[in-house]
């Protein structure tokens, strides 16, 4: 590699000159070992001019030098190159080859983007996973981006309720630069939640920072804030009458004016007449609307009430809760994987000893697993899950739970027949 061309490229590409950097990084990199180091900052110096599809020739070709030291974060880049061109299988090899490299360091930047990679292919629950892992990991020194991109991943399994809490998690790291999108993430699934105080309140904190809410927050900020004002009048209807009766400045003043009026009555005009005629119409009309209008409130308000008790019925009715069966199952074989205890998953009727019995059903040491479905009742419910060993096939088991509160606790463990060789 001519380290003098390779200086020269560096000082275009702090300079900004990508163009430049690109062909002079090219041309010291020369060909065989030690050429890695040029080709890397080459594909890079291509990435900021768009220019993707060069990139990712270089990135491959920098690959090829098995001698460079940062083959890891190579092998993320091209991973980010493989995504902007859409090509997203590509993408997910190559930030797994990033991910296999032992000496690869900022590793939450290659689950992060192999978590946007399977978000594009449509595998939600894998992003979201693989977003959570994001965020837990040691290096990751912006752990609320990937918090945020888990609670849009919630929101797009219609998980709205653990999208607030992944957004609230965000919101709370120092770290984190873009808590005005957060807040205003928050906001969005409070809204849908209808929880339209705290929506309210969320959008405020985003524009507080700054965030210019575009036209789908905007709408869901209106919705909240109408159904808030609404509300308010709905509970405190006979509040104006005494605060007004109780304004005798202000009647003092408006008959003092009456007065003034009345004094000059007989030099008005005919034409005089039918105009202030026309003017107390109008303000009877107007007064007539408003009350018509308070009225049209309080009947949206008492339909809105009528609808969300409908909504929470039919919530509880189909085993909805917080915390979700899913939910609940991730944290506790998440806390077994790790050797952390687990008995706050487990329902407060399950004896100690009992959890321990049935806890040993599940293999400790597995290397992942998955939940392929939820049956849904309105006191008990089922979760299936597969786990993956290191050796061997999947084991597949049944995740009993039963309502505590509004939220779901596990009751038992259950090998499922697939387990037995008997699935097709």
């Amino acid at each position: 590699m001519d380290q003098a061309r390779f200086q020269e490229a560096e000082q275009a590409y702090a300079q900004g000159d990508y163009r430049s950097a690109a062909k002079e990084f090219l041309e010291a990199a020369g060909d065989g070992p030690g050429s890695g180091p040029a080709l890397h900052m080459a594909g890079n110096s291509l990435m900021r001019l768009g220019r993707y599809d060069d990139a990712i020739t270089t990135y491959g070709a920098a690959l090829d030098d098995h001698t460079y030291d940062r083959l890891g974060t190579v092998a993320a880049n091209l991973g980010a190159a493989y995504r902007k061109m859409d090509r997203v299988d590509a993408a997910l090899a190559a930030y797994g080859a990033a991910l296999d490299e032992p000496d690869y360091a900022p590793r939450y930047k290659a689950i992060q983007g192999r978590a946007g990679a399977l978000y594009d292919l449509g595998r939600l629950e894998e992003a979201a996973a693989a977003y959570r892992s994001a965020a837990l990991e040691g290096d990751n020194p912006d752990p609320g981006k990937a918090l945020n991109n888990l609670g849009l991943t919630y929101m797009a399994l219609g998980r709205a309720a653990d999208a607030v809490e992944a957004y609230k998690a965000a919101l709370e790291m120092d770290s984190y630069t873009n808590k005005g999108r957060a807040a205003a993430n928050l906001g969005l699934a409070l809204s849908r939640l209808g929880r339209h105080e705290e929506a309210v309140a969320a959008f405020e904190e985003a524009r507080a920072h700054d965030f210019e809410l575009s036209e789908g927050f905007q709408q869901a900020y209106r919705v909240s804030t109408d159904v808030v004002v609404a509300a308010a009048m709905a509970a405190q209807p006979a509040e104006a009458a005494p605060e007004l009766a109780d304004e005798v400045e202000t009647d003092d003043a408006v008959e003092d004016e009456e007065e003034i009026v009345d004094s000059d009555f007989f030099t008005r005009t005919e034409d005089d007449m039918r105009r202030l005629d026309k003017e107390a119409k109008r303000d009877a009309r107007a007064q007539r609307q408003g009350t018509r209008g308070i009225v049209g409130r309080v009947a949206i308000v008492a339909g809105l009430v009528l609808v969300i008790a409908l909504a929470a019925w039919g919530a509880w009715y189909t085993g909805l809760g917080y915390p979700t069966q899913g939910s609940t199952v991730d944290g506790l074989m998440e806390s077994y994987s790790a050797g952390e205890p687990v008995d706050r998953y487990w329902g407060g009727a399950v004896p100690a000893a009992d959890i321990e019995k049935e806890m040993a059903k599940l293999p400790p040491n597995h290397t992942e697993y998955a939940i392929d479905a939820v049956t849904r009742g309105a006191g008990e419910s089922t979760v299936k899950i597969t786990v993956t060993l290191e050796e061997g096939a999947p084991l597949h088991y049944d995740i009993l739970m039963a309502r505590e509160g509004v939220g779901w606790k596990v009751t038992g463990v259950e090998n499922d027949w697939r387990s037995t060789g008997g699935g097709t």
